[in-house]
This record gives C-alpha cells, sequence and structure tokens, in this order.
C-alpha cells in the first residue's frame, strides 16, 4: 500500500519517543488502542498501527519511537497530458490531475485547459503553466481538501509531477515533435528542457535511492530489461511489468527480494520517480 520505511525516514524530525516496557513492536494494540494493520518483520522495520482518521508507525531508533500520520495526508497526485478528445467536455490539449488516496478510499479529478499567451507562454486555464505555481484546482468530491497543510502538500506534489510533465506540454502546445521542429526552436530552448528533465530525473534518482534496497533495484533493473518505452504514456504503471516478471520467472527468488513488499513500493511511484526508474535501470 505504501513505502512505511520511506514514510518513516522521510519523517523523522516528527517522530516522538514512547516510553512502553514492551519489546515487541507486533503486541501493542491495547497500549495505543489501534489495530495491528502492519507488523515489523524484523528489528530494522517498522510496525504500522491503524486508527479510524491515522497510521501510527512503530521503530526503534535510539529506543522506541512513534510517527502518527494523518491519512488524509497520504494523497497521489498524478498529472496527465491529454492530446486526445477523450469525451471529457473539454477541447485537447488539456492537463488532467488525479488525486487518489488509497487510505480514505477517495479520488478525485480536475481539468486545465493548455493554450499559449502571445509571448508563448504555456497557461493553464489562462494562468501561468509552472512547477512553482499552484493553479485553482478545486477537488468537490474530496473530504479532506479543507484540512491543514493540504495545500501545502498538493502545491509539493504538483512540483514534482509537472516537472516532469512539461517536456509533454511544449509538445502538445507545438503540435508534437515534427511540429516543435518546424517551429524551430532554439538550441539554448531545448538545452533549457534538457536540463530541467535531467535535474528532475537526478532528484527522484536520489530518492528511490533511499526507498528500494540494492537488490530490488537490481531485480527492477532486470525486469525491464529489453522493454521498449517509446512514448510517454508507456511510462506508466511499472509495477506491472514487475509483477509479470515475478510471476513468469520468480526473480525474487534469485535476488532474495520479497516480491510483494517490492510491489507496493512499485505502485506507490509517482510518475517522475517511473521515469527516473526507467532512465536509471532500462536498458
Amino acid at each position: 500500500m505504501y513505502d512505511w520505511n520511506a514514510l518513516w525516514h522521510e519523517h523523522a524530525g516528527f517522530r516522538a519517543g514512547l516510553d512502553l516496557a514492551h519489546a515487541d513492536l507486533n503486541a501493542l494494540e491495547a497500549s495505543l488502542s489501534a489495530s495491528l494493520f502492519k507488523p515489523a518483520r524484523d528489528d530494522k522495520d517498522v510496525a504500522v498501527y491503524e486508527t479510524g482518521d491515522r497510521f501510527i508507525l512503530l521503530g526503534h531508533q535510539d529506543g522506541l519511537q512513534m510517527l502518527e500520520v494523518a491519512k488524509h495526508a497520504l494523497f497521489d497526485l498524478t498529472l496527465r497530458v491529454v492530446v486526445d478528445d477523450e469525451g471529457q467536455g473539454m477541447a485537447p490539449p488539456y492537463l488532467e490531475a488525479l488525486i487518489d488516496n488509497l487510505a480514505t478510499g477517495e479520488s478525485g479529478e480536475w481539468r486545465g485547459s493548455l493554450t499559449l499567451n502571445p509571448d508563448g507562454i504555456a497557461l493553464v486555464n489562462g494562468q501561468v503553466l509552472s512547477p512553482e505555481l499552484l493553479p485553482d484546482m478545486l477537488f468537490p468530491e474530496l473530504a479532506f481538501t479543507q484540512t491543514p497543510h493540504f495545500r501545502d502538500q498538493l502545491a509539493e506534489r504538483w512540483r514534482e509531477e509537472l516537472s516532469a510533465e512539461l517536456p509533454m506540454v511544449e509538445a502538445a502546445l507545438g503540435g508534437g515533435a515534427a511540429a516543435e521542429a518546424d517551429a524551430g526552436l532554439s538550441p539554448a530552448r531545448m538545452q533549457q528542457i534538457y536540463d530541467r528533465y535531467a535535474e528532475m530525473v537526478r532528484r527522484e534518482q536520489a530518492t528511490l535511492s533511499r526507498i528500494f534496497s540494492d537488490a530490488e533495484l537490481k531485480l527492477v533493473a532486470a525486469a525491464l530489461h529489453g522493454v521498449g518505452f517509446e512514448s510517454a504514456a508507456s511510462c506508466r504503471g511499472l509495477w506491472l511489468v514487475v509483477e509479470a516478471q515475478l510471476i513468469d520467472a520468480e526473480p525474487d527468488r534469485e535476488f532474495g527480494v520479497d516480491a510483494l513488499a517490492l510491489l507496493d513500493k512499485m505502485k506507490g511511484l509517482s510518475y517522475a520517480q517511473e521515469i527516473a526508474l526507467i532512465e536509471g535501470l532500462a536498458g
């Protein structure tokens, strides 16, 4: 469902010491008034407990520590540039934003028309399109959009996702690669696009190195070997490729990897992280 160990490390500053005598991380339901959601596999793993509105992570780090994570904060944002008419009542090209929260079971969607202003600057619903500028995105079907810090969390995810989608936005507004060539993008502009893409990949690969073990990365590399990723859309859903290899060849035995844990991590990846995996591992 989630990479709990990654959450544990990413939110280290929010952990608190816990004064409980029981040494077994998996036997604290009564003490926490919560149900055990995911047991710790070993001393280095975290145990996850669940209440109605939050998850409680427990781990040993200079003593017993606890991290509480509100369920409404565990949402994913996926951006997609749509260039064909998909019957949504909006003329392409447009930007589609999908929010999924596996913890609360909620999902929502938003769409914004993509255009160029007279100066050639990309706009979404008339606003400047930039990773640093969050547009007026409304998700009335979601119950948690009015919670504290939602807009900050959404802005962070928007920044990550849009950085990966900018080349597709450029292509959509220029009519595709051929039209871009006809339009005569300057070498400086092409270099700017490349530099942004390379920086996005570098940052995401640094994050992935903390999420996946070396053995897991070797397994994913083996699964992706020889797979063609000809279009931007084909890069989404890498876990399906890995799952097929796990079923057919059982590489988890060869690499000593927990297959279910690996698939859980793969399913939680953003599009930008999947791109970074492909750039780093696919050959």
